[in-house]
């Protein structure tokens, strides 16, 4: 209903203005300035009051009789025929697009929110998955872990790879060799 209510009040804050000029060219005319200025100010006023009243349905049926007066002041400023026919004009297309334009709105915020949940929904099983890929690679880990120290093997790895595996080798220690080559040397070799 924003946009609804946004093209009626610049339809009415519009129709404010033209029904003060149609009131300066009436001043002309055989009425009295009390009578031209009774009945622009009322219309005039109305067009303000309507402003801030479109919340209501009743104020667009107020604004639809305020459109047939403009329309009718031509047989006193006969160019009001003309522009109270546009207004009328306007403040259909106000209230027939504004609504359309509206319930675009509702739609395209539905499709959003639908949007965010999906991916929200999307992102969560992600992670999900991420969480479950991870304990396995966990279980694995600790199933080789187990196995290692099953068969003697040092934790760090298998025997002889040098200082990254760890602990002792059996028949001496690790270390560097004579040439240097990271290969276990032998006990008699520590002296």
């Amino acid at each position: 209903m924003r946009t609804l209510r946004m093209l009626c009040a610049t339809t009415l804050i519009s129709e404010f203005f033209v029904i003060g000029f149609a009131g300066l060219v009436a001043m002309k005319s055989d009425l009295s300035m009390a009578t031209v200025w009774t009945v622009s100010g009322i219309a005039m006023g109305l067009c303000v009051l309507l402003c801030g009243m479109l919340r209501w349905p009743w104020a667009l049926q107020v604004g639809w009789v305020l459109q047939f007066g403009l329309v009718l002041s031509g047989f006193v400023v006969p160019v009001m025929f003309f522009l109270g026919a546009v207004f009328a004009g306007l403040w259909w297309a106000s209230i027939h697009y504004g609504r359309h334009i509206d319930e675009a709105k509702v739609r395209f915020a539905a499709m959003d929110a639908a949007a965010e949940a999906k991916a929200a929904a999307e992102a969560q099983a992600a992670s999900e998955s991420e969480s479950e890929v991870e304990a396995e690679a966990e279980a694995r880990a600790g199933a080789a872990t187990g196995r290692s120290a099953a068969d003697g093997t040092p934790e760090g790895g298998p025997a002889g790879d040098g200082p990254a595996g760890g602990g002792t080798v059996r028949g001496g220690t690790v270390g560097a060799g004579p040439a240097g080559d990271g290969a276990p040397r032998a006990a008699s070799d520590s002296a």
